[in-house]
């Protein structure tokens, strides 16, 4: 699923303009990646978590060679789904 129909099943099952749930949906996809920009889990009851992960530095081989690259550490970022949202998508 896009975005845009993201906005529009909303913007049905709300009755509330396209134009409304944008702004709404705009907003909510800033303020988590703010959080997580912060370093902050975010979670939603019944749906899962966003949790920023540290990867450690470290050397990698390349593919095919014997040469060794060494990795920046860096974050990345986990979802945790709730039992809930497991179950719904198991039964499926």
């Amino acid at each position: 699923m896009k975005k845009s129909m993201l906005v529009n099943e909303v913007s049905e099952k709300t009755g509330l303009p396209k134009s409304e749930v944008e702004i709404i949906v705009n907003s909510m996809l800033d303020s988590i990646t703010d959080a997580l920009k912060a370093r902050e889990a975010v979670s939603f009851i019944g749906f899962g978590s966003f949790v920023p992960v540290k990867k450690n530095a470290r050397e990698i081989f390349i593919p095919g060679t014997t040469k060794k690259v060494q990795v920046e550490e860096k974050y990345g970022i986990k979802f945790k789904p709730s039992k809930k949202l497991k179950s719904i998508i198991e039964e499926a």
